[in-house]
């Protein structure tokens, strides 16, 4: 039996060296997300729950903490706009003050920029006291340039200014997989945003080693780089089309089904990844984890625990994790198989074996699959409301 007076985040990230827990969210919100979550906690266990979300994030002792990375996006920074709207405001008026003559959307983007700029501050000392393998902050370019190779480059170029322990995102289209070759090849490290298929998987861990290979004959330094790629689990696998496909073949979509289905997709891209014979130098990562097949637990999390992969966690789901597995063990399950029954009636769904097989989709086709097309869509939204908001702000200065 496991410690339970840890979280069992924190058990996660102890199931074997090499996975690494990281804060799917702003890092600014941390402070007020783990107040919330400590006031609602009942008396008998306050203390133990302190204890437990001083461990996941400890400025003071950053070798000693969980979350050993950060992932970000607009969407995620929008919510630091909704959440502390006391601590950012500042930092937008005085943006709109610096910038007259730049648009509400010119201005969103400096916002943006300037938000993540303060993230990185707090993962600073781990990420100097690691040795440079930790503390990486990731920032992405704008989701409405998802196919604009020349504009994601240098977009790319502005955010890693931000923060010398900036990671770039970048999405797994034809172009933005080109985009992540090209800051390979410059040293500087990249997450692969907008994956959710073992083509894309490929694609990018080849790109990736070009980059690098191009980048050390041409003695750039790599002390400070790493490479990511994210697998966006559920979002591959709710979409209604995957149920479509299904039916289509006589077989209908359970919730079990479902969550195989990205998990499949998790293990068979760890092999990959890890596997010598490739020399691929990405490290897996995985997100948009979702409960499931049952509401008490979440297979995303529990059967791909212990491999050599970064989960990144958004708070609602950190929150839940904690409360389901409060008082479960959690070992270290990646190399358990994918149930053969379970995988044979996946294989015969045409959704799931294109995004499965290696060369099941072509790479001019990433932008068209129905989980791309929804995600981009919601990523632009997030712009949007972004963009929105200093339009307020505007407003607000005028009176």
């Amino acid at each position: 039996m496991q410690d339970y007076n840890k979280s069992a985040i924190q058990r996660l990230s102890e199931t074997s060296p090499d996975m690494e827990v990281w804060w799917d969210s702003s890092p600014l919100i941390y402070k007020s997300w783990s107040k919330k979550i400590l006031d609602k906690t009942e008396d008998s266990y306050k203390q133990i729950m302190r204890n437990q979300l001083e461990k996941l994030f400890n400025y003071d002792k950053p070798l000693d903490m969980v979350f050993a990375g950060v992932t970000t996006n607009p969407r995620l920074t929008s919510n630091v706009l909704t959440l502390i709207p006391e601590e950012v405001n500042p930092i937008v008026d005085k943006l709109i003050n610096d910038y007259p003559s730049k648009s509400d959307y010119q201005i969103a983007w400096e916002v943006y920029k300037a938000i993540t700029a303060e993230g990185t501050k707090l993962y600073m000392p781990l990420f100097e006291q690691s040795g440079y393998k930790r503390g990486y902050v990731s920032a992405q370019v704008d989701p409405f340039q998802i196919t604009n190779t020349r504009e994601m480059l240098l977009q790319a170029l502005e955010l890693k200014k931000q923060g010398e322990n900036i990671m770039i995102k970048c999405p797994g289209s034809k172009e933005g997989i080109y985009v992540i070759g090209i800051l390979t090849s410059l040293g500087i490290p990249t997450n692969s945003t907008l994956v959710f298929n073992i083509p894309q998987v490929v694609a990018v861990a080849e790109s990736v080693k070009k980059g690098y290979e191009i980048g050390t004959s041409n003695g750039i330094d790599y002390t400070k780089w790493r490479s990511v790629i994210t697998i966006m689990l559920a979002r591959f696998e709710d979409r209604e089309q995957f149920a479509e496909s299904a039916k289509s073949v006589g077989i209908e979509l359970t919730a079990e089904l479902k969550r195989w289905a990205g998990i499949a997709i998790a293990k068979k891209a760890l092999q990959i990844l890890n596997d010598p014979k490739n020399n691929y130098k990405s490290k897996l990562l995985l997100c948009s984890t979702r409960i499931g097949p049952t509401p008490d637990v979440v297979y995303h999390i529990e059967k791909i625990a212990g491999a050599n992969m970064v989960f990144t966690i958004n708070p609602e789901m950190i929150e839940d994790f904690n409360k389901l597995y409060r008082q479960k063990d959690i070992t270290s399950k990646w190399q358990e198989p994918v149930p053969e029954d379970i995988m044979n009636s996946l294989l015969k769904i045409p959704y799931f074996k294109e995004g499965y097989e290696v060369d099941g989709i072509k790479d001019v086709d990433f932008v068209n699959h129905p989980s791309f097309v929804y995600t981009a869509n919601e990523f632009s939204g997030s712009m949007k409301f972004i963009e929105s908001y200093v339009t307020k702000r505007k407003e607000e200065l005028r009176k």
